[in-house]
């Protein structure tokens, strides 16, 4: 049980820090879940979280007026979900009613007991620190972190005389020692993102040394930019928050796997299908081909679209083909998925390019109906032909593109064809994609006609990833990338 009073300065080291430190990195804290592909601070934010390979979730702590511990930031609804609420003075009821997206303590609780992940829960209300600790004791979760920005509260939590580690939350300008002085916490939570444009150099060895000698954890604020990423993944401190959970733990976390993901539209289960936004969070996860399927409108532009029809994917109705590119520039292919993604848009093949380029990334491209040749010679004119590769159900459009150019770089499969050598001499493809069911007799083949095999995988069972880990192919076509990331970490651990 808690303990009402008393005061005893708290220790965190390694061994009592609840959450996965990978291979010994710094732990991936999702701030507020995933937060920038997700409402922050949902059951939505926390499941991507999971998937984008955090190891631990940062939620805010806040109470009804009845007493209900509930999630959010802010104390007043109308930022995140438009809606005119005061949760301190609003009954739970009430609340859950009018905004069913804003999660209880217990919901997020039980929902990270599944997903294995631990939780890191910044206090926003008064006394609602030794609600959470209670609350938290009493279901037996003990994969936790509380911590607050506010000393008398962090000073509470301590003196409570919980299990769990407490931390407290440093603005830029304060003393963290001091902080930790007058609160007995044993976490100092850093929040210095906005200190300086290379705020790692803040965290300083003497900063470390002093902390290491007091036996006080590190907690680093939420990073989005890459290179200071980069030099915080190396400090030794007990984890790093990020709105961007995937920059941390994603493929980059792993030492070379030697297979090459290919990602199917996109990461299309947590983004709307062939948009920016799912290629973009493709190439953070750090899947090194993004696969999309291409059509032409009806004034002749290639763009990105897996149905003949706008209704799926858009807010429009009709046939892509009868639609010029004006009309379909104003529709929104993100709504459909979720309103978080509200807004986005079709894109041509072009930008689709440019924007694989600028992140120094692969495409696969599956030609649904454009002309062998034009397609072809767009690729080869951006100056993408070595970074591209092509295939089609369409025999005719697979023989035109093969015809298109010598150097264009086909995929194909030997199920089409009824052999390998019938494939190779239609075709001489680059790459062949091998079904599960067939890949222990058909990848050696194509290893001895020096054609890369590549396995297709489009499902979800657990077991079929950790077969995959075992067989680690040259390229995988996945739905689910995240899924494999996570066994190749499992078995990595």
């Amino acid at each position: 049980m808690i303990r009402a009073s008393g005061f005893d300065m708290k220790t965190t080291s390694l061994e009592t820090w609840p959450a996965r430190r990978f291979r010994g990195r710094p732990s991936v804290i999702a701030h507020r879940g995933a937060s920038a592909y997700a409402r922050e601070n949902t059951l939505a934010a926390f499941n991507a979280a999971a998937d984008l390979g955090a190891d631990m979730w940062e939620l805010d702590l806040r109470l009804t007026r009845d007493g209900i511990p509930v999630i959010s930031h802010d104390d007043h609804t109308g930022t995140v979900f438009g809606t005119n609420l005061t949760i301190s003075k609003t009954d739970g009821a009430e609340l859950f009613k009018a905004v069913p997206e804003i999660p209880t303590l217990k919901s997020v609780v039980a929902l990270a007991a599944r997903r294995k992940q631990a939780l890191y829960i910044e206090v926003k209300a008064p006394g609602a620190g030794r609600v959470g600790l209670a609350c938290l004791e009493k279901w037996g979760f003990n994969d936790a972190v509380f911590g607050s920005f506010n000393h008398a509260e962090v000073h509470d939590m301590v003196s409570a005389g919980s299990q769990f580690s407490i931390s407290v939350l440093v603005r830029q300008g304060e003393d963290p020692f001091e902080a930790r002085k007058r609160t007995g916490a044993g976490i100092v939570h850093l929040c210095w993102e906005k200190a300086s444009p290379r705020p790692q150099e803040l965290v300083t060895p003497e900063l470390l040394s002093r902390a290491e000698a007091e036996n006080i954890g590190i907690v680093l604020w939420h990073e989005e930019r890459p290179e200071v990423l980069d030099a915080l993944v190396r400090l030794p401190v007990l984890g790093i928050c990020s709105n961007q959970p995937e920059l941390i733990g994603g493929y980059s976390s792993l030492a070379e796997s030697g297979i090459s993901v290919v990602c199917h539209r996109g990461m299309n289960h947590l983004a709307p299908e062939n948009t920016t936004a799912a290629a973009s969070l493709a190439f953070n996860l750090g899947c090194e081909w993004l696969e999309l399927d291409v059509r032409q409108t009806a004034d002749g532009e290639i763009v990105v679209m897996h149905d003949p029809t706008l209704e799926r994917t858009t807010d429009g109705s009709g046939k892509l083909s009868e639609t010029p590119l004006a009309a379909l520039s104003g529709l929104d292919a993100g709504g459909w998925f979720s309103s978080f993604y509200q807004g986005e848009k079709v894109q041509t093949l072009r930008e689709a390019i440019a924007f694989s380029c600028e992140r120094g990334k692969k495409m696969y491209i599956e030609n649904k109906d454009v002309p062998g040749k034009k397609l072809v010679s767009l690729v080869e004119d951006l100056d993408f032909l070595p970074d591209c590769i092509f295939w089609s159900a369409n025999m005719q459009l697979m023989d035109e593109m093969r015809a298109a150019s010598p150097n264009a770089r086909l995929k194909s499969n030997i199920a089409q064809h009824g052999s390998l050598e019938a494939m190779k001499a239609r075709l001489n493809p680059a790459v062949c994609e091998i079904r599960p069911e067939c890949w222990e007799h058909e990848a050696p083949l194509c290893r001895q006609a020096g054609i890369t095999p590549m396995l297709h995988y489009f499902g979800e069972d657990p077991d079929m990833f950790e077969t995959i880990a075992q067989w680690r192919p040259e390229m995988v076509n996945l739905n689910r990338a995240d899924m494999l990331l996570n066994v190749l970490k499992e078995r990595a651990a």
